[in-house]
């Protein structure tokens, strides 16, 4: 593809300001220079981005760049008024628009993503086989049994585009993706027709200098996702729910709920420890999936199907086979009850308490946990206030630091907990936080290990460092 034909497409957007007028062939696009081969056209984007970060480009293969501001590299130079509508722009250009050859599902909210997607997955996996659904969630993406490279809950825009590609290369039925606050609010999804596009929640979370600068922001950036959607499904029982059926362009705006009248609400629910059932137009379906955030989850798979012509038989066993690792896993030894849970802000955590107060009203309950750095900072206040008034006992520990000390963040924390009622320790390293919560139960007890679900990694200073993880140190202390 000639860097004419993508100039052209973002000068029909709008968004050149100097064009090169040259004719070099482009054969991969980029914004790492470390993803850089020959023939490559290289993005200049972000506040932290160094000149030597183009040089290296160029020496990699880099042929010509495109940026707001000329770096004075000899190479062809396009400038545009903002890099980061050009990415997703240049992109779809780049790969043909390859959402338009099968059907996607998008879904926002502050929790439940990655379970919903888990849901579809099930689903497209038992509607079309193994090898002709793909997804991309924060634990991962595939595309079919392949798993994909990826950063981030939505990574950026040109690595994203890559993703889509390659379901497109691979012909699959329908794909299913996670969008964060932070993809909407820096356009990296910007010019995606989604076939359907879902609002399961809203509540405060993600403010921080580096997220969002208050709730309305964070709340102006999910509205985004109905704008561009062909079909919608919004939770009309979440206290935002009215404002963002409203704010819906799509062709039509489904929605779903337990509590109030709505296109599709859950009825005759049966609640267990290890899953639910419940009517739906009349029609039974069953999860093992637990809770009665995961009912509001599965409705809104119901209506993505629907929406997508999927037959109810495929509905009912993917949703009845659906599981998400790390979301709500419960296992028990020696009288012991261990949960483990990604919860990490109010929401979550309040979710996860609820359900260990109907199921285990009885038992004393350990709460193992930790904030964020560099981020999110209201959690450092919202979670030990959910917890310290909910739990017997609190283990506080590190949890992705990132750039920040994580005695500091402790620190913090520890400061709301003394607020409250409950009993304390703090131990930095998570490992040996997850031996004491487990260590010290005794039978009757709940043990819940918040934040963290299967992953094995803390991220500290740019570096994925290693470690146990939460389930396999709980299962190796229980034996």
């Amino acid at each position: 593809m000639k860097l004419s034909e993508i100039v052209s497409y973002l000068s029909q957007k709008g968004l050149v300001v100097e064009n090169p007028c040259s004719d070099v062939e482009i054969a991969h696009i980029s914004c790492d220079s470390r993803d850089v081969k020959a023939n490559t056209l290289f993005f200049v984007k972000g506040v932290a981005f160094k000149p030597e970060y183009l040089l290296s480009a160029v020496e990699n293969g880099a042929v010509a760049y495109v940026s707001e501001f000329d770096l004075g590299v000899d190479i062809p130079f396009v400038k545009v008024s903002d890099v980061r509508k050009a990415m997703p722009y240049g992109a779809k250009f780049f790969y043909g628009d390859p959402v338009s050859r099968y059907k996607l599902a998008a879904v926002t909210g502050t929790k439940g993503k990655t379970s919903l997607v888990y849901m579809l997955r099930s689903v497209f996996e038992a509607a079309f086989g193994a090898e002709k659904y793909g997804y991309i969630s924060t634990n991962g993406a595939m595309c079919g049994t392949q798993p994909l490279k990826k950063s981030g809950t939505t990574p950026e825009a040109l690595e994203l585009y890559g993703i889509l590609n390659k379901f497109a290369l691979e012909n699959i039925s329908a794909a299913a993706m996670e969008v964060s606050s932070q993809a909407l609010k820096y356009d990296r999804v910007e010019g995606i027709k989604f076939h359907t596009g879902v609002f399961l929640n809203l509540s405060n979370d993600h403010i921080s200098p580096t997220e969002h600068s208050s709730f309305e922001d964070y709340k102006a950036a999910k509205l985004k996702l109905l704008e561009n959607c062909r079909f919608g499904a919004v939770n009309i029982d979440d206290p935002s729910g009215e404002e963002f059926f409203k704010a819906s362009k799509c062709e039509k705006t489904y929605t779903y709920g337990i509590k109030n009248e709505c296109d599709f609400r859950a009825e005759n629910i049966i609640l267990t420890k290890y899953g639910s059932s419940f009517t739906v137009k009349g029609e039974e379906f069953t999860l093992k999936m637990p809770g009665e955030f995961n009912i509001y989850n599965a409705l809104a798979a119901i209506i993505v199907c629907e929406t997508m012509g999927i037959g109810l038989e495929f509905v009912k066993k993917g949703l009845a086979e659906a599981t998400a690792e790390g979301r709500m896993e419960i296992f028990e030894k020696n009288g012991v009850t261990v949960l483990v849970d990604y919860a990490h802000n109010k929401l979550s955590f309040e979710a996860v308490f609820d359900f260990v107060d109907k199921f285990y009203p009885d038992s004393r309950k350990i709460c193992l946990f930790g904030c964020q750095g560099n981020k999110a900072l209201d959690r450092r206040r919202e979670l030990p206030e959910v917890a310290g008034n909910r739990a017997d006992m609190v283990v506080l520990t590190s949890d992705d630091p990132a750039n920040e000390e994580p005695m500091a963040i402790i620190g913090e924390v520890e400061v709301e907990l003394r607020k409250t009622p409950v009993k304390f320790i703090s131990i930095e390293d998570r490992e040996e936080a997850v031996a004491y919560a487990v260590g010290n139960a005794q039978s009757g007890d709940v043990v819940i290990l918040a934040g963290k679900g299967q992953e094995t990694t803390q991220q500290v200073r740019g570096r994925a460092v290693a470690y146990v993880g939460d389930m396999k140190k709980a299962k190796e202390i229980l034996g």
